[in-house]
């Protein structure tokens, strides 16, 4: 980590520097990136202002841990790359974020400008592929305009519905002198639209005549909190369902929380969205995981809010669209007069979830323990502020419903995207932001090989989280679904790696634990450690609720 020498060393003097200021300015906490000679203006800036920046083994790890920052403390995570394949390493992490609705500020090198169009070694054109993953992407090419242009980055980082944005900066640039003084205060934020009277009335219309309402939390809510959301649902005794970002907006041990809001793994929310005559849909839209309403009743009123109005509508029409902030929805929610509900409504749906939920348990064959059985056995051991993460393909659909989130910032869903390469950075990105807590990931055998060299960026530092291989040897994602498709079983072939040593060779500790009673010790045991760890955990091959789901 590269810390501040002296105070003497601190001054703002060229365009690094101005990068450097900002970010500490509007509250950075870790400037995560990979070394590139174009780029050392910055490296040194944070070693003389006292920035801890984090030096990963790939860009695209280093972006999904300043994504992972951001969602687990709400604020802005940002990322410092090389030009050319630096910033085309940034790609995906790109369109992960975006597609998230994640604030990341992306800065990427650039050839001088002397050597513009000349064939520089690794230039190239990078911007119209950032502007394809970005809320915003340009080129400073003015040393003394660099923090005018952050500011601009920020404002369109968080309006609406926030999301990545991304600033190139050519490498003379960045080692320029300033003219200008520099920026010191906290950028602002931009202004959140409040309620107009006549689409309030109308939302007050609509939620004074159901009966059958269901309130589900979307991923807005996580950056736009009301400390008043526990207040509503219990003032109107409303079953409620939590997205992505707004896992645990709502403690989801709460007598009212009927699961994810996420169809595939939740049947029991599917037959709400039909039987609801009321659904409050607050900052999201119906995208896939809610099957862009499609199973929505044909009589079931729709009271829809978010700040970003293309999001309105989206797949369903809404009968009250409000381009509002949904805290502010909030506040009105819990202001109004308790509502009528049918008898037995919400003890029903959560009920439902319950039986459905403990039904979702099997056996275990002579490969291993069934997947449900190794995550029950790894939150059993693990204490109430462990943040989880969670892979995409068969992984997260299985642990998506048995996780339950006590508290916002606890729950790092990779799979929105269907990019595989997120878990491992996520975990470690989350135990930079919050260091006192234990993090683990869940992945399978075949998610882990993407990023499993940055168990060895966090021992670097003295931080530590735990990878969960969910190991089948046969990246079920795919085999599981040929299978069903072809009638016919295709075997991968795949030797089972030995990730214990891997982690071991890494600098951390690695475990091969085949029961729950194993699974439980090792957790207990890596975070006592305080080391990085990886405990593999052979699974039977199951299809998930997810692959049946979409077959």
């Amino acid at each position: 980590m590269l810390t501040k020498n002296n105070a003497s060393d601190t001054a703002v003097t060229d365009g690094g520097a101005a990068i450097v200021a900002w970010f500490k300015a509007a509250g950075v906490r870790n400037v995560f990136s990979v070394s590139g000679g174009p780029i050392n203006a910055v490296y040194r800036a944070c070693a003389k202002q006292g920035l801890p920046l984090i030096h990963t083994r790939h860009e695209a790890a280093a972006c999904f841990m300043a994504e992972a920052q951001a969602r687990v403390t709400g604020e802005a995570g940002a990322a410092v790359v090389t030009l050319g394949p630096g910033v085309t390493n940034a790609v995906t992490p790109g369109m992960v974020a975006m597609l998230a609705g994640t604030p990341v500020i992306i800065v990427g090198a650039q050839a001088a400008t002397r050597s513009a169009e000349r064939g520089a070694g690794m230039a190239y054109d990078v911007l119209p592929l950032m502007k394809g993953v970005t809320k915003w992407a340009a080129r400073c090419t003015d040393a003394d305009r660099l923090q005018e242009y952050l500011d601009i980055a920020w404002r369109k980082m968080w309006a609406g519905r926030p999301g990545p944005v991304f600033i190139e900066v050519p490498t003379d640039i960045l080692s320029a002198p300033l003219t200008a003084a520099p920026q010191t205060s906290r950028p602002p934020m931009p202004g959140r639209p409040g309620l107009c009277g006549k689409d309030t009335e109308a939302a007050r219309g609509v939620l004074a005549a159901s009966r059958r309402p269901l309130l589900i939390l979307g991923d807005e809510l996580f950056f736009d909190r009301s400390d008043r959301l526990a207040e509503a649902v219990e003032r109107h005794g409303l079953p409620f369902a939590t997205m992505r970002l707004a896992r645990g907006i709502v403690d989801e041990r709460h007598d009212n929380w009927m699961g994810p809001a996420y169809a595939p793994c939740n049947q029991t929310l599917r037959a709400a969205m039909k039987k609801a005559d009321c659904i409050v849909l607050l900052g999201h839209h119906f995208e896939f995981d809610l099957e862009f309403g499609d199973t929505v009743g044909a009589d079931t009123r729709i009271v829809q809010v978010c700040s970003d109005q293309e999001l309105l509508h989206r797949n369903r029409r809404a009968d009250v669209a409000l381009a509002a902030s949904p805290a502010a929805f909030v506040e009105l929610l819990a202001g109004l007069p308790a509502l009528e509900l049918e008898s037995g409504w919400t003890n029903g749906l959560v009920g439902e979830w319950r039986k459905e939920r403990d039904a979702q348990l099997g056996e275990g064959d002579n490969k291993g323990i069934h997947p449900i059985a190794a995550v029950d056995a790894v939150t059993g051991a693990a204490p109430e502020n462990t943040i989880y993460v969670t892979s995409h393909g068969n992984v997260d659909f299985w642990a998506d419903a048995r996780l339950r989130m006590p508290a916002p910032g606890r729950y790092l869903r990779a799979g929105q995207s269907g990019a595989l390469g997120a878990e491992v950075p996520y975990g470690a990105g989350a135990s930079f932001a919050d260091p006192d807590a234990p993090v683990v990931v869940f992945v399978g055998d075949g998610g882990v090989g993407f990023h499993v060299a940055e168990l060895d960026t966090a021992e670097r530092y003295g931080r530590a989280f735990i990878i969960v291989v969910l190991d089948d040897e046969l990246w079920g994602a795919i085999a599981l679904p040929q299978e069903m498709s072809f009638g016919e079983t295709y075997e991968m072939g795949l030797p089972r790696r030995d990730w214990a040593k891997v982690a071991e060779g890494l600098g951390g500790r690695g475990y091969l634990a085949r029961d729950a009673e194993a699974i439980q010790a090792a957790v207990r045991d890596a975070i006592a450690s305080g080391k990085p760890a990886i405990i593999q955990v052979p699974v039977r091959s199951v299809i998930s609720p997810y692959m049946a789901y979409i077959s």
